[in-house]
């Protein structure tokens, strides 16, 4: 009997210790070295979330073969996958690359810049994507091949996978995650929380009637409960 105490409350011990683990680093800016503070680090896995400090530093809880989402406005996100030895080891270091977009001189005369940084980015953003259409001076206005629809591509992946749908309710008890995404108007995080791109969420947005105001002013964490409003609102009307 003293034996299998002791065999419990090791195995105890262990579980705990693994639910417990935390992956700890700096964040980098892969041109300069620099620090990068702010940056936001979501756990795919468990809804986790935290920020780098004012040294990039970084530490979240994480078990063996989560994802952690790494993003900083202006810079490529990534997405890596908690390894042993990132569990092991205290000083992992993260390099986010400049997402800066050179172009050529020819494409950017076609665009006719406003010289309005805010505007002009999403011109340039908008010229991208062969779906996507200019704009009058009242908004952009967004025409998207009405053969598809991106609402059946949630819809039917929700369906297929009760733990994604289940992660979407949990988001919303998550308090560090909601902080983070009421700061970031980036689209990032929900790309990376629903599996879906940024074109998509536009293009899910535009067809649920919201304004273009809105889809490109609202912080991620409206985006977040609009793209879900429009899910479960497709979803019922089947």
């Amino acid at each position: 009997m003293r034996y299998f105490a002791v065999l419990l409350f090791l195995l105890t011990t262990s579980f705990v210790v693994a639910q417990n683990n935390k992956v700890k680093g700096v964040v980098l800016n892969e041109q300069t070295n620099f620090p990068e503070n702010g940056a936001s680090i979501i756990n795919l896995s468990t809804l986790d979330a935290t920020r780098t400090n004012n040294n990039g530093a970084f530490s979240i809880n994480a078990n063996l073969n989560d994802t952690l989402h790494f993003s900083v406005e202006g810079y490529r996100s990534l997405k890596i996958r908690v390894t042993a030895d990132w569990l092991q080891n205290d000083q992992n270091v993260v390099y986010m690359k400049d997402n800066s977009i050179v172009l050529d001189e020819l494409v950017i005369s076609n665009l006719n810049l406003t010289g309005i940084l805010s505007v002009d980015t999403k011109l340039i953003a908008i010229a991208e994507y062969p779906y996507f259409k200019d704009f009058g001076p009242t908004g952009f206005n967004l025409n998207y091949n009405s053969g598809l629809n991106p609402i059946n591509g949630i819809y039917n992946s929700i369906k297929r996978n009760s733990n994604e749908s289940k992660k979407i309710n949990q988001v919303k008890q998550e308090v560090a995650l909601i902080e983070i995404m009421k700061d970031k108007f980036d689209r990032e995080t929900v790309s990376a929380l629903l599996n879906i791109s940024k074109e998509d969420i536009v293009s899910i947005l535009q067809r649920c009637n919201h304004s273009e105001r809105f889809i490109y002013t609202a912080n991620d964490y409206q985006i977040f409960n609009a793209v879900n409003e429009c899910y479960t609102n497709y979803n019922l009307s089947k």
